[in-house]
């Protein structure tokens, strides 16, 4: 894939501009910094794809929404096409991968770009409360060998794409399940304090942060709960939930 390399302050992303881009959007703070910037360099079509489970809709809907809303509003962009489909909740990981992979193979895209991220160190993570840890986050801590993508696994080592890696979850492989080396995770060895790093760099920190949600408490219909493993993360590289302006004591 003939990529554009550009530096962030420290962080390398490629930029592919020579036809149309797809990215996975789940809401989060994640892939909204990278929606953002590519919104900002590309000029080609670019197709967003996002699939929740609809016991996650009440939840999700709407922030995945003002996410593109405001990427688009801060960038100017308006030349982008969504594609958005609820599953149910036992269909959604094997349905994204292969609505992503179908999106390549029709060519809609000629790559897709997904904002997975490294987890914090495990001796940060292990301190925060047990109830707060999610079992299979547990079940794949050696985060230097491999890492939990949507409770798949991929090996480190092929941080940039699949490949035609074989996709596992909770480490049992799943056969015919795999995507092309057209999906790129750019940010795949950087955590949560690298993603505040581009929020500040790009100054949109108290403009597209708040409108995001990392929280995976679907009983909180609102922003944060601020006591899921998620929202413990987000603090942790953010030092907040919302913005640098809100009260976090």
């Amino acid at each position: 894939m003939d990529l554009d390399y550009k530096i962030y302050d420290g962080i390398k992303i490629g930029l592919y501009k020579k036809g149309p881009v797809g990215i996975g959007i789940s809401g989060g703070a994640d892939s909204a910094i990278l929606l953002y910037i590519l919104m900002s360099t590309v000029v080609e079509t670019i197709h967003i794809y996002n699939m929740m489970a609809e016991f996650r809709r009440p939840a999700l809907e709407n922030h995945v929404r003002d996410v593109i809303d405001k990427c688009s509003e801060l960038t100017g962009n308006t030349n982008f096409i969504i594609h958005q489909n609820f599953v149910e909740p036992d269909e959604s990981a094997e349905y994204y991968i292969n609505m992503l992979q179908n999106a390549i193979n029709k060519r809609e895209v000629d790559i897709i770009y997904l904002g997975l991220t490294k987890f914090p160190p495990a001796e940060e993570f292990l301190q925060w409360p047990v109830e707060q840890q999610p079992d299979w986050h547990n079940k794949f801590r050696s985060y230097e060998e491999e890492k939990p993508l949507f409770g798949f696994t991929i090996p480190v080592d092929l941080a940039e794409d699949f490949k035609t890696v074989p996709l596992t979850i909770d480490g049992n492989p799943i056969q015919n399940l795999s995507i092309g080396s057209e999906a790129y995770i750019p940010l795949f060895n950087h955590d949560k304090k690298d993603i505040a790093k581009l929020y500040n760099f790009f100054n949109v920190t108290d403009k597209l942060l708040p409108v995001t949600r990392s929280c995976e408490n679907d009983k909180h219909i609102g922003s944060h709960c601020k006591n899921c493993w998620w929202c413990y993360e987000r603090k942790w590289g953010f030092g907040y939930f919302e913005s640098p302006f809100e009260d976090i004591n």
